[in-house]
């Protein structure tokens, strides 16, 4: 039996930005590195997102969880930013305690993948308030914000929709797909259980 994911989405988070008066844009683009989730396009877009802002990149991945031979999406993260004035900024697998800390000190998500299901990555960054750009395998996220995985352009335009958006406090519009699908994924778990429920 297939059913959807359920996740708590909290009713505000203020959380104060330090972005536009910053000269660092933290840019997170969290889980398992492997072929599919496609971190090395999103990260020469995010570069040249930071460029575009005359901003100095750190992007934060989870560099000791590799999966699917994922070996060289790590070597080849790592070789980008070598010479560069961007950071690569490895962390470790968290307990979800500790990861929605590290998410509240971001300034975008990122989670353009090739596949995906639900992705609880984005939900933590969305019910958090940070702007995000995923692909469409992710379809709670509004339209604006998706972009097609393959294409850096679309990503880096993406991630300029983010921004703008975030300025005129938009990106939370986000929030509502999310409670749309915890609500309907809530009432599909009720019908279930009460089908299924022992007599």
């Amino acid at each position: 039996v297939y059913l959807p994911n359920y996740y708590h989405v909290n009713t505000h988070i203020n959380i104060k930005s330090t972005e536009d008066v910053c000269s660092d844009i933290h840019i997170g683009c969290f889980g398992a590195i492997r072929p599919m989730k496609n971190q090395l396009v999103q990260a020469i877009a995010a570069i040249n997102f930071a460029d575009s802002l005359n901003k100095t990149l750190y992007f934060h991945i989870n560099g000791n969880r590799v999966e699917q031979r994922g070996e060289s999406v790590l070597k080849n993260l790592e070789s980008l930013f070598e010479g560069t004035k961007h950071h690569l900024v490895n962390h470790k697998w968290l307990s979800h305690e500790d990861f929605i800390k590290l998410v509240q000190t971001m300034d975008f998500g990122m989670q353009v993948s090739l596949s995906e299901t639900f992705n609880i990555v984005t939900a933590d960054l969305v019910n958090n308030e940070i702007p995000v750009v995923v692909s469409s395998e992710i379809p709670w996220i509004f339209p604006i914000f998706r972009a097609k995985p393959t294409s850096f352009n679309q990503i880096y335009f993406t991630l300029n929709v983010a921004y703008y958006s975030k300025k005129l406090g938009l990106h939370n519009i986000n929030k509502i797909g999310l409670r749309l699908y915890c609500y309907i994924s809530k009432r599909l778990w009720l019908n279930f259980l009460n089908a299924h429920a022992i007599k």
